[in-house]
């Protein structure tokens, strides 16, 4: 079984997306912007919105992009648990983390192209992976190991 696609978890294709030579690789400076998008398209999704309307975003971003600078470019700026706060979202399903997925590679692939682009998606997964079954989920996709 192959990981799930952001299409696959809308329910259609995908819409046309920029030219991959437009859109340049995830780098450390494209984190923030690329964040703020994210969470931005979580913020109107009925669905995951519920989670992190509590949250100030604007000052947890930041905290955010160093979690994914360390996993993505071993910056060493996360220093935390990043599983704790999850520990405490009530009601949370394979469903939840699906969509929390979908867009992801949604958000990355309209903006951004390229290597790290790709592992940042194929991380994602991990950690969701990783996260599902801490919490007792059964994990929406297998897991699927990261290459190189």
């Amino acid at each position: 079984m192959l990981p799930i696609t952001a299409a696959e978890a809308r329910g259609h294709e995908p819409d046309d997306a920029p030219a991959v030579a437009a859109r340049p690789d995830v780098d450390d400076a494209a984190l923030i912007p690329l964040l703020t998008a994210f969470y931005a398209t979580i913020e109107q999704d009925a669905l995951l919105q519920p989670y992190f309307a509590p949250l100030d975003m604007v000052a947890h971003i930041p905290r955010i992009a160093d979690f994914w600078s360390t996993l993505l470019f071993h910056s060493g700026r996360y220093q935390g648990n990043a599983f704790r706060p999850h520990a405490d979202m009530p009601g949370l399903t394979g469903e939840h983390f699906r969509r929390w997925l979908a867009t992801l590679e949604q958000v990355v692939d309209a903006h951004h192209a390229g290597p790290a682009a790709e592992q940042m998606k194929a991380l994602g997964h991990r950690v969701a992976y990783s996260m599902q079954l801490r919490l007792g989920i059964t994990p929406v996709a297998p897991f699927r190991p990261l290459d190189g």
